[in-house]
């Protein structure tokens, strides 16, 4: 049984369904009933558990050889770290005592640094705590989302500004759709591997804020440009987004820390695998998918 933490979420969603495809025995692990009526019909086996409680993650993880876990943001939380650190912890406990025979974790670009990384931090927490498990483990460090650009799209097409965080504005990052992490983490799980491994995963191609107002304004047949949000203004951004105080002041310190080039992939010896999906076809698709022509 391969059993998938974050079934409702944009990477456990296609971790599970891309092991559906291969007809292999799913395990979605929801925290309510909301969608297990879906999950049933797609032929998933359903759980309910909360990723806290090792003692429902033992009982989610019954019978189970291999298992994708992740730790869901907790942006509204005063102290995301000690959140990272308690679900690391549930995760290992239950893990520890189960039948599962190995798994994938997602982490994140930067997970390297003990320091400097602001809400990256906690993927770095939870990739020590993991690693005192006795059975192979593979720490995913995805790039950054392309999906952290669904929530300027709509500026992009009424305004033809496309807000970024990011600068300078020419600098290109990797940056990864969803999708292509869950794909990826499905096949990380379906391999065979000895100890603790990491996997680098990059997108199609690096691209630049410039590069995304450019696929943007091909797909909205207008011009979009970039423009370089003030670091003055981050943190009354973030709040706005829903983040604590104490989130936002994670997230500065994880952007200064993307512009600086302090976050990066560690290219050192280390496996790399890359995504499939474009900047372009992102920007088709989000378009699209909000309506925005």
């Amino acid at each position: 049984m391969f059993v998938v933490f974050g079934a409702t979420g944009q990477t456990g969603s296609v971790v599970a369904d891309t092991l559906l495809e291969k007809q292999l025995p799913v395990r979605v692990v929801l925290r309510s009933d909301k969608a297990a009526d879906a999950w049933q019909a797609k032929g998933a086996d359903v759980a309910f558990a909360d990723v806290i409680d090792a003692d429902a993650i033992t009982k989610a993880l019954d019978g189970a050889i291999a298992v994708y876990a992740m730790n869901p943001p907790a942006y509204q939380a005063v102290d995301m770290f000690t959140v990272a650190k308690n679900i690391g912890a549930a995760y290992v406990e239950a893990i520890a005592q189960s039948s599962v025979q190995k798994v994938v974790l997602l982490s994140s670009v930067g997970s390297q640094h003990a320091t400097g990384t602001g809400n990256i931090m906690t993927t770095y927490l939870l990739e020590n705590i993991f690693g005192n498990l006795a059975i192979p483990v593979t720490f995913l460090r995805a790039a950054g989302f392309m999906e952290n650009w669904n929530g300027v799209a709509v500026i992009a097409a009424e305004k033809g500004i496309l807000p970024s965080f990011y600068s300078p504005l020419d600098r290109k990052l990797p940056m990864v759709a969803a999708a292509d992490i869950g794909r990826a983490a499905a096949e990380a799980l379906t391999e065979d591997w000895t100890g603790k491994r990491i996997i680098e995963l990059y997108g199609a191609a690096d691209y630049s804020p410039n590069d995304v107002a450019v696929a943007f304004a091909v797909v909205l047949k207008r011009d979009v440009q970039a423009v370089a949000l003030p670091e003055s203004d981050w943190q009354a951004t973030i709040v706005g987004f829903g983040a604590s105080p104490e989130a936002a002041n994670a997230w500065c310190e994880m952007l200064r820390g993307f512009n600086s080039g302090h976050i990066i992939f560690e290219n050192n010896g280390i496996e790399t695998r890359k995504g499939q999906t474009t900047i372009e076809n992102f920007a088709a698709a989000t378009v699209k998918a909000q309506n925005l022509i």
